[in-house]
């Protein structure tokens, strides 16, 4: 009741859109939300990279400008999703959220004999799209992956799956769902943004929709990433 008040007062409007403005781009304040507001949202148990891929394995990081854009994965979750991938040496390849197809093109360059399959329901223009847009082992598929349900069950299974679509919780559980029913009974989902906000939002609830989704399954929250994992033929001896 009170959100709608201050939706229909312009001042209040206004003064409520500066205030999560300040505590999105000012470190103390995103500090001093996440410690009293957020505390308890990641509950998952943490395990280290390393106790997921092997060491040996290095991997490609290609970069075509520019750099980075808003919403591309940090560099240091996208070197784990590469390494790991790697490591796996996957069949089948299913991302959710293309974006710029970044993370598309990479798991590619590092797993160049795997089938991958991206779903996204917008088309946003970039050198990595256009490096992958005639190659027959990527499918850019323009298109709703919920509502694709139907077809991606009768396709063979996933053994890898990143999940990095629309983040406010029924996307996710929705997501998270399907991915479940069609994941290889040996592979591995890898759910990016489970990490604390630092500001009041809608938008960015990964870690809610994985409880609601867990139902007794043993996900992990990889430590020094904002990733969160399930590998049902996974034995962690810690």
């Amino acid at each position: 009741m009170l959100r709608k008040i201050v939706r229909a007062i312009p001042p209040a409007r206004n003064a409520g859109r500066a205030i999560r403005e300040f505590f999105r781009h000012d470190e103390f304040a995103m500090a001093l939300y996440r410690k009293v507001f957020e505390r308890g949202r990641l509950t998952l148990p943490k395990i280290p990279p390393e106790a997921l891929v092997a060491d040996h394995t290095s991997v490609e990081l290609p970069a075509f400008h520019p750099l980075f854009a808003g919403e591309d994965a940090p560099v240091v979750d996208l070197l784990f999703l590469l390494a790991l991938a790697k490591s796996r040496r996957p069949s089948r390849i299913l991302e959710v959220g293309t974006f710029r197809a970044r993370s598309t093109f990479a798991l590619h360059r590092n797993c160049p004999e795997a089938h991958i399959v991206s779903y996204d329901i917008q088309v946003l223009p970039s050198p990595y799209r256009s490096a992958l847009k005639t190659n027959p082992q990527v499918e850019l598929r323009n298109a709703s992956f919920g509502a694709s349900a139907e077809s991606l069950l009768r396709e063979k299974r996933f053994d890898f799956i990143f999940v990095d679509g629309a983040h406010d919780v029924s996307a996710v559980l929705s997501d998270s769902q399907l991915a479940l029913r069609i994941l290889d009974p040996q592979g591995i989902i890898i759910w990016h943004d489970y990490r604390y906000n630092g500001y009041r939002t809608d938008q960015l609830r990964v870690p809610e929709a994985l409880r609601q989704v867990q139902e007794g399954r043993e996900f992990f929250h990889v430590q020094e990433t904002t990733c969160a994992i399930y590998c049902p033929g996974f034995t962690w001896n810690h």
